[in-house]
């Protein structure tokens, strides 16, 4: 998995919210990093395919009438993929498969979280909570709630799941693995263990 410091990223409007884009071959990173955060990444081998997962249901997208492609190749101008029913080749230029991803016109499947929010300790009905808010790299928002175990008595500030997204129960097991790795990481370095 790429991180943030190892892409070269250029600011580019789409349909007016500025965003950062990787120009590097490859992968196509966009971020959003306006109010409403989120990224998309895709790299090669990975499936783009017609339709908004942010606004469609599951059952929606998987929708036979919706075209999906292999991505092969990844090139600084152009990106070639290949429809997974007919096998026909299908060329974008970059930036107009970038702004169809940044705006829900098309869709990656989800693969990776490499974005995590820890937000501090809030007060809800009596007892302190941590909210996780983790961003896939199809622009999907994952939000779980957290609460501290008062009698650990260990030197990391333990915390228990309260709320769990219902959308994580359906992840696959090495997706789930992934899930659970990235909040583990991010709570460690607010100083919190689970």
């Amino acid at each position: 998995m790429n991180n943030d410091s190892d892409r070269r990223l250029v600011p580019r409007s789409i349909e007016g919210t500025e965003t950062l884009v990787s120009t590097e071959s490859g992968e196509i990173f966009v971020d959003v990093p306006a109010a409403n955060a989120r990224y998309v990444r895709v790299e090669e081998g990975e499936t783009v395919q017609e339709g908004d997962v942010r606004s469609r249901s599951a059952e929606e997208v998987a929708s036979e009438s919706l075209r999906k492609w292999t991505i092969e190749t990844i090139g600084p101008e152009t990106v070639i993929g290949t429809d997974q029913k007919t096998g026909e080749r299908r060329e974008w230029e970059r930036e107009a498969l970038e702004q169809k991803l940044a705006i829900g016109g098309l869709s990656t499947d989800l693969t990776g979280f490499e974005r995590v929010n820890v937000s501090g300790e809030t007060n809800t009905s009596d007892r302190n909570s941590v909210t996780v808010t983790v961003y896939g790299n199809d622009s999907r928002k994952f939000t779980q709630t957290y609460h501290p175990i008062s009698d650990s008595g260990d030197e990391d500030r333990r915390l228990e799941l309260t709320e769990a997204d219902n959308r994580v129960k359906t992840f696959e097991a090495s997706l789930r693995e992934r899930f659970d790795h990235a909040i583990e990481f991010a709570l460690r370095n607010e100083g919190y263990a689970i």
